[in-house]
């Protein structure tokens, strides 16, 4: 199921953040941050959060159907591209508070071209690919450094990040032909 409204952070987990930290923080819940991130157990203990990974946060104070993404240290706006697997005219057409693409700097928000997807019961990455009309490679970048996430198995509830605009290379990256829905 999308989720069609509301703003979404993509939050890189820094050393000693806590969940409550960074509800506080951004503004949203502990329990939502829970939910979309599987932070709970069999899967996972909500206390232990790695550095570098990524949660998804939700900001309900916005209605406008959003996801934005803390800019590293480090970072460019082609790496950033590159690491969800996004078309980079597409990232710089989302941000034209940008003047030059190659001075953004740790911390500035960036809107990026991608939808929330919340698991539903009985979905697996295969079936949200074909309903979405996406490589299944295309989520598995877009996802890969999500707290929690795993290729093999996802749970209900969890968020996945959907890219609207792929990188080239990962429209068709195996040179499948794939069936379109009409």
């Amino acid at each position: 199921m999308l989720a069609n409204e509301g703003t979404y952070f993509v939050y890189t987990v820094k050393i000693n953040d806590t969940v409550f930290g960074i509800a506080t923080m951004l503004r949203s819940t502990v329990d939502e941050i829970e939910q979309l991130n599987s932070l709970y157990p069999p899967f996972t203990d909500p206390e232990l959060l790695y550095e570098g990974r990524q949660l998804i946060v939700p900001y309900s104070f916005t209605p406008q159907a959003q996801v934005l993404y803390f800019v590293q240290p480090g970072e460019t706006l082609p790496s950033i591209a590159g690491s969800f697997g996004l078309d980079l005219q597409a990232v710089e057409a989302l941000n034209p508070q940008l003047s030059d693409i190659n001075k953004i700097v740790a911390n500035q928000l960036l809107e990026l071209p991608v939808q929330i997807e919340i698991v539903e019961e009985g979905d697996s990455l295969w079936r949200i690919a074909e309903r979405r009309d996406l490589p299944v490679s295309a989520l598995l970048h877009a996802n890969a450094n999500r707290h929690s996430f795993s290729g093999d198995v996802i749970y209900p509830g969890y968020a996945l990040l959907l890219p609207r605009c792929l990188h080239k290379k990962m429209e068709n990256p195996i040179g499948v032909k794939r069936k379109r829905q009409n």
